[in-house]
């Protein structure tokens, strides 16, 4: 059989995204793809028996889990056409199904499939919105290959919804990480802010109300625009779930972080990009 005359437009994106974005579950594929969540099984079990994508089981308090899926060799062969770079060359040097593989005894896999989730909600609740898109996704490895010199969040998005546009870094806070990291991260999300010059938010999903506290005051030392929500909220991270700093327990829609006063740090650092900008044209102009 020619698997690629049996592929899909939607087979082809969700081989994409797991090239960029190293797992996905069943239910997430469902959220994103499809209406009915046996046919997303049954997809996905085709997938798989052409070979295309490989597929786990994690246990979980003793029980199998859904199934996870990372890209195959062929898959991996395709997502490489689709890109028009040479499937060989691209496969031999950046690609090995063993470690695709390797996330499923990975201690990061939780925290990896988390921090996809959000974007995964993103993506399914402009499903049926056409005044909603989730117009950029980085996963956590293409911010380290973009970023990973100032800063690496667990990814970065752009959400449009309406006349709103909010550019946003996530962190995905699940209990283990030492506070005082978060502090010196915020120093290099502040030197990212000055040297990128784009208006972003830091968001972070933690595990409860307490550790919100306590991840605010970390990375709120930077002067950053921060906005927190709790695992138990961010099933629609479109939605009333963000707790912008300052906000007295406020809880505001993604959306509304457009319009969001930021801290005075932050404006002060975005504006000072501004003129160096605008300098660096002058002196060039002339």
């Amino acid at each position: 059989m020619d698997v690629e005359s049996s592929l899909t437009d939607r087979d082809r994106e969700i081989l994409r995204l797991l090239r960029w974005h190293r797992v996905l579950t069943t239910s997430q594929v469902h959220q994103m793809f499809f209406s009915d969540r046996n046919t997303a099984q049954h997809r996905m079990t085709r997938l798989h028996e052409l070979r295309l994508v490989e597929r786990f089981r994690p246990v979980r308090d003793g029980r199998d889990g859904e199934y996870h899926y990372v890209l195959d060799v062929l898959g991996a062969y395709v997502v490489a056409a689709m890109a028009n770079c040479d499937p060989d060359r691209e496969v031999k040097m950046r690609w090995r199904t063993d470690w695709a593989m390797s996330i499923a005894a990975s201690q990061r896999l939780a925290h990896t499939v988390g921090a996809n989730d959000v974007f995964v909600r993103l993506v399914a609740a402009a499903r049926d919105r056409p005044d909603a898109e989730l117009s950029t996704w980085w996963g956590e490895r293409y911010c380290t290959d973009r970023l990973g010199e100032v800063v690496r969040p667990d990814g970065l998005g752009v959400w449009r919804e309406g006349d709103a546009t909010v550019v946003f870094c996530l962190e995905h806070d699940r209990g283990s990480e030492q506070l005082g990291r978060l502090a010196k991260k915020a120093a290099d999300y502040a030197r990212l802010e000055a040297a990128w010059g784009v208006a972003f938010w830091v968001l972070a999903v933690v595990p409860g109300p307490r550790r919100e506290r306590g991840v605010v005051g970390g990375l709120s030392a930077g002067g950053l625009a921060v906005a927190t929500t709790t695992a138990s909220l961010d099933c629609r991270p479109e939605a009333a779930v963000w707790a912008p700093e300052g906000a007295d327990g406020a809880r505001v829609r993604l959306g509304e972080l457009a319009t969001w006063p930021r801290p005075a740090e932050s404006l002060a650092r975005l504006a000072q990009g501004t003129r160096c900008r605008d300098q660096e044209t002058t002196e060039e102009a002339s």
